[in-house]
């Protein structure tokens, strides 16, 4: 166990492999369909999409307790951890990072360092993934916290989505901009702005177009030269999402590419169908 322990949300979407391998711990956020409440980590998309096929209304998400980020921080400290960062989307997006500090100050050891990856999804699970390869080679959370912070600025996701109204509806984009993508039959890409807020970075006719104009966006960065972790991202479309990556994987041979899916509280707010692609610069630790 290292002297510094990661803790994230469920949001952040890191496969099994390398949450075990680098121990992250994971605090999972809630979904809610019909009358049922589960845990994001209990719920697969499979799952949520057939559960909402079978009523009227939409599913909804919350954020952890307080109780939950105590019991793993307490946890934490129980079995010789030092200091623990804990990383989480976006609080333009969701209460949880709230949750994380009144947890901190109700824990026995107050030094947790609280990080806003001001992103979602893989954008945010990068960031913690870095940092608990930075702890395994045996900073300390000062050093990572000032490591993530440069990181972060660095960091991009975009993501096109078949349909705004999942977004609208749960408040995490404006009315407008919703709108006038349906009538326009527009396919915005969407990205994370310096609030940390969702906001359309362009407006393209298809979805073609849509991830042309993403690739663009991932050639500018390469063309600098250096090694790059690279996500693509989906909900409930495997086959397009592993099409990208082998299309990114033939045109990058040496580039860290990697396919990740977003569960189901990211699926309640984008639908189905949607994907992206999440990247940074990373040549490994130092």
């Amino acid at each position: 166990m290292n002297r510094t322990a990661i803790v994230m949300d469920s949001t952040g979407y890191l496969t099994s492999d390398i949450l075990s391998k680098h121990h992250i711990q994971v605090v999972p956020l809630h979904v809610t369909v019909g009358e049922e409440t589960f845990l994001e980590t209990e719920l697969t998309n499979e799952a949520l999409f057939s559960k909402l096929n079978q009523i009227s209304g939409f599913s909804t998400t919350s954020q952890p307790s307080v109780g939950a980020f105590l019991d793993i921080y307490e946890g934490l400290f129980s079995q010789g951890v030092e200091e623990i960062i804990s990383i989480h989307l976006s609080r333009a997006l969701s209460g949880t990072l709230v949750s994380a500090q009144m947890a901190r100050e109700l824990a026995s050891n107050k030094n947790i360092h609280i990080f806003d990856s001001g992103s979602a999804a893989l954008s945010f699970g990068l960031l913690a993934w870095a940092a608990a390869e930075w702890a395994d080679a045996g900073l300390g959370a000062a050093a990572i916290m000032d490591k993530l912070t440069a990181l972060k600025e660095k960091t991009e996701l975009y993501f096109i989505v078949e349909t705004l109204e999942n977004l609208r509806r749960g408040g995490r984009i404006g009315g407008g901009a919703a709108l006038i993508g349906t009538l326009l039959h527009i396919k915005p890409i969407l990205h994370f702005n310096e609030q940390g807020e969702i906001d359309v970075f362009d407006k393209v006719r298809s979805r073609a177009r849509a991830w042309e104009r993403v690739r663009r966006e991932l050639n500018e960065r390469l063309a600098s030269g250096g090694s790059y972790r690279i996500c693509v991202i989906h909900v409930s479309s495997p086959e397009l999402a592993e099409n990208i990556a082998q299309e990114l994987r033939k045109a990058y041979p040496h580039q860290d590419i990697r396919l990740f899916e977003a569960g189901p509280v990211i699926a309640t707010h984008v639908g189905p169908g949607a994907f992206g692609l999440a990247f940074h610069p990373w040549s490994g630790t130092h």
